[in-house]
């Protein structure tokens, strides 16, 4: 052996032999949240089947009354609007991202996938805005919170629309106290009176100059949402009022798979008032939102004295299709995603 392949032998054995390079802090700290999230995940789907083992002989045997040949178009149907729904909801965040950030729809698409799954750990929509901007392979990321607000806020106000609707379909044959009826109403033309309102005076965002650092800073992430023009708004909330139309379909295919003798106006407008509940208590996600579901639907669909596990077992089929799937696949691309430093 000569005196050169010595070297290059002993080189690779020295680097063979050497410790690997401990991981950086930045590595650790995210590898860290990882577990943390996924814990968090995991603890909420565990949650969420636990809660249903209160009535799960009742639902047991209800979904084994749908699984037949004669209900598959149906159940394909269902499934097939999953992806579509999610799609859509993808298409938004890119359409508002371009301001900030142009990202491929496979990137919005990811980055959607990622916001679901935080969110279910974290409350209210912060989970949710975190995924989506953690997920931008981009130093400005940051600035894209204040376009995950939007997205959030277009579907809200879409959802409190349509909620709205139904609530003066159902208003008058609901069983709960006029008191109640009361405050729902005030909150329902308060919040369809604040989205234009909203849209109306989102300009002076741009020229809000606060001298405390802390609200420059906040500033700096969220002015990008007084930035949208009339057009830009309109299509994104297209997507939304489709996104909205696709999910409602879904639940009425659910609902379809149980003989109810309820007219279609009858059930959407019930499914309407569940999205509703939904839409303005965001922060019982941390307790689980399926029960919350549940309980809406039983409510809302109590005058029509229908069988409480067929109600429970259709919430819990769309649970299944529209939050399970779609949150195992965000795990999975919350442990893809790589430390990439953010400059703020």
């Amino acid at each position: 052996m000569t005196f050169s392949e010595t070297s290059v032998f002993s080189m690779v054995q020295d680097k063979e032999l050497s410790p690997p390079k401990p991981k950086s802090g930045q590595a650790n700290l995210l590898w860290a949240i990882k577990l943390v999230v996924t814990a968090l995940i995991v603890s909420y789907i565990y949650r969420t089947f636990r809660n249903e083992q209160k009535g799960i002989t009742d639902i047991g045997s209800v979904f084994a009354t749908i699984w037949s040949a004669e209900n598959v178009p149906v159940l394909l149907g269902m499934t097939l609007l999953m992806p579509l729904n999610w799609a859509l909801e993808s298409l938004k965040w890119q359409s508002l991202t371009r301001k900030i950030v142009p990202i491929t729809f496979l990137e919005a698409f990811r980055g959607t996938l990622t916001g679901l799954a935080v969110g279910v750990a974290v409350p209210a929509q912060l989970g949710d805005t975190l995924g989506r901007v953690a997920a931008l392979k981009s130093d400005r990321r940051l600035e894209a919170i204040g376009a995950a607000l939007v997205s959030n806020g277009i579907q809200f106000y879409v959802s409190v629309l349509a909620g709205a609707a139904g609530w003066l379909y159902l208003e008058k044959g609901l069983d709960i106290s006029e008191t109640a009826k009361m405050a729902i109403r005030i909150t329902l033309v308060a919040v369809l009176l604040l989205g234009p309102a909203a849209f109306a005076y989102r300009k002076p965002l741009t020229r809000w100059r606060p001298r405390r650092s802390i609200f420059r800073k906040m500033q700096q992430y969220i002015v990008v949402a007084g930035t949208y023009t009339a057009r830009e708004v309109s299509v994104a909330t297209l997507y939304g009022a489709i996104r909205y139309l696709v999910f409602l379909t879904q639940f009425l295919l659910a609902l379809s798979l149980f003989d109810f003798a309820v007219s279609a106006a009858g059930l959407a407008a019930c499914v309407s008032l569940i999205f509703l509940a939904k839409t303005l208590i965001p922060a019982v996600n941390v307790l689980g939102d399926l029960g919350l579901r549940e309980f809406t639907a039983l409510v809302v669909f109590a005058s029509y004295q229908l069988p409480p596990e067929q109600i429970i077992a259709a919430t819990f089929l769309i649970w299944i299709l529209n939050v399970l799937g779609p949150i195992l696949v965000g795990i999975f691309l919350i442990w893809k995603y790589k430390w990439k430093k953010i400059k703020v």
